[in-house]
């Protein structure tokens, strides 16, 4: 189906605006960089300048930050943005940005070969382009923006492969390459982001089912790339069940027997009878049961899609919901119109929707909007559904004149939230402020021959080696670690610094030093978070 010229303005109009709303201000808007987006950019810089990480391993398949174990994508695809645009905030966050702005090009074809509609697929688009939970992880260093475009696109070629197959035999002679391709993008989607490592499976399984006619006939297409697949995931299988592997997920478990057994003792003796005698059989598959069907409902919950959101800072604006209120109404709308859509449409996007909750509902906190994004796709289609369907209808025009202030009154709401008050409101969760520190440090730091940095706010080493742009030789070669390296040491609070020498001592701003004041430093909203001392101690 072609695109008229007025439709494809429309939709080169819908792109630009996505990528307005995720460039825009990129490297100032989060405020400061998060100690993940930071571990990120020096790691891409570390591989850039020695083909090692700074831990010097030698390009690894999976990456070590801050006790946690990493999928190596997004670390490789900083490579050559640190290299075009330098070590800094912008560099870190524009892999995510620029992925998620091919999600949206990649969505509208998506939804075009899906439903053989237009004016659905510009709709639906336009919702995926100012939708707050996709913006808000385009605007940071995550890895599952570059993930989730992965997956869009490995649908998108799964689905040319089955209807090219069907509808024009000519053709045959690139469906292998068709298929290679869709392959190795699932299959990077699950080396991009822990949660891809249980969704995109999941989701393959159900295009398997939903397709499963048109994959048998042709099954032998298709054994190459499932067989070079599965061999380029067997050093993911073997990491997922390995101790480093396992360690974060069992850290964040739901399937914890000290609470099970809390939980128990406590129901047994806050209950009312007649409801106590079933404390007995509360037993431990049955309270995970209930914890992990908490938690996959948790993210289909009112509060959090429209109210709320996810209540971590880096995840949401808080002040509003993961998607619009008037999300909800197009929502409904859409309900009228399901049966409207061919049969293997509508089951790809519930499927879509219904499994997106499932890497979140076994791991806390929960509602997780990060593990959960995958989410957004299947709700903008449902959301844009419901949008064609009122305003195709000749009738209802006040209602599309409403709707149509209320949306546009909402977008200007979440701008508004997104460009004014979420950099000064949020700063703290972004560590603003450690890039003015290591200028700070800077400063003062050539007349001494160590400094001091308290290690309150956790893993400062890497603001250091980052706005240092510090060489990672350098760094490798001293055997450098997040407790010291060069003239730097990370220290407790109340670490005895008096008998040390001359120290140039970054201090928490509340902390009382005996010593000579030299500086404070603040975060772009104007709080003081560090103080920097000279301690005259004992030589």
């Amino acid at each position: 189906m072609k695109i008229s010229n007025f439709k494809f303005v429309i939709l080169l109009a819908i792109v630009t605006l996505a990528a307005v709303l995720r460039f825009y201000k990129l490297g100032s808007n989060p405020p400061g960089l998060y100690w993940d987006e930071a571990a990120f950019g020096y790691d891409a810089y570390s591989l850039l300048e020695t083909a090692r990480d700074h831990h010097g391993q030698f390009l690894p398949l999976f990456f070590e930050s801050f006790g946690d174990w990493k999928m190596p994508v997004y670390f490789y695809l900083l490579v050559p943005s640190v290299k075009v645009f330098g070590l800094n905030e912008f560099a870190v966050r524009f892999p995510s940005a620029f992925f998620a702005t091919l999600t949206v090009i990649i969505f509208f074809f998506l939804i075009k070969e899906l439903t053989r509609n237009v004016n659905l697929s510009l709709i639906s688009t336009l919702f995926l382009a100012i939708s707050p939970w996709h913006i808000q992880f385009s605007r940071g260093g995550f890895e599952s923006t570059a993930g989730l475009f992965f997956v869009v696109s490995g649908t998108y070629l799964f689905l040319i492969l089955v209807d090219r197959q069907k509808t024009r035999p000519s053709s045959a002679f690139f469906l292998p390459a068709i298929a290679f391709a869709s392959a190795g993008l699932f299959t990077l989607s699950m080396y991009s982001y822990h949660a891809y490592r249980i969704f995109t499976p999941l989701l393959i399984i159900s295009l398997v089912f939903i397709y499963f006619k048109e994959i048998r006939v042709n099954v032998m297409k298709l054994i190459l790339p499932v067989i070079l697949s599965i061999i380029l995931l067997l050093p993911l299988l073997m990491f997922t069940f390995s101790p480093s592997g396992r360690a974060r997920a069992i850290s964040q478990s739901v399937f914890n027997k000290d609470k099970y057994e809390k939980t128990r003792v406590y129901y047994d003796l806050n209950s009312k009878r007649p409801l106590r005698f079933l404390a007995k059989y509360w037993s431990i598959p049955l309270n995970y049961a209930y914890l992990t069907l908490g938690n996959y409902l948790d993210h289909f919950s009112p509060i959090f899609l429209f109210y709320r959101g996810d209540q971590i800072g880096r995840h949401s604006q808080v002040d509003m919901g993961e998607i619009y209120l008037f999300d909800g109404i197009l929502l409904i709308a859409a309900l009228f119109v399901l049966k409207r859509l061919n049969e293997k449409s509508l089951k790809i996007m519930l499927s879509w929707l219904i499994l997106a909750p499932v890497p979140a509902m076994i791991v806390n906190p929960t509602p997780h909007a990060y593990r959960t994004l995958q989410m957004s796709i299947p709700l903008a289609f449902f959301v844009g559904l419901g949008a064609y369907w009122i305003f195709s209808n000749k009738k209802l025009l006040i209602i599309k004149i409403l709707l149509v202030f209320v949306i546009f009154y909402s977008f200007l709401t979440y701008l508004h939230l997104l460009f004014v008050h979420y950099p000064k409101k949020f700063a703290a969760d972004w560590q603003d402020g450690y890039r003015e520190m290591v200028k700070e440090v800077q400063k003062y730091q050539g007349k001494f021959n160590k400094v001091y940095v308290t290690n309150a706010s956790q893993v400062p080493y890497i603001y250091l080696l980052f706005y240092q742009k510090y060489d990672p030789k350098k760094f490798i070669a001293e055997k450098g670690t997040s407790d010291s390296f060069d003239k730097y040491v990370f220290v407790s609070d109340n670490v005895n610094l008096y008998d040390k020498g001359e120290i140039l001592y970054v201090a928490p701003s509340w902390m009382k030093v005996d010593g000579t004041w030299l500086a404070a430093v603040n975060d772009s909203a104007g709080r003081h978070i560090y103080s920097l001392w000279e301690i005259d101690g004992k030589n």
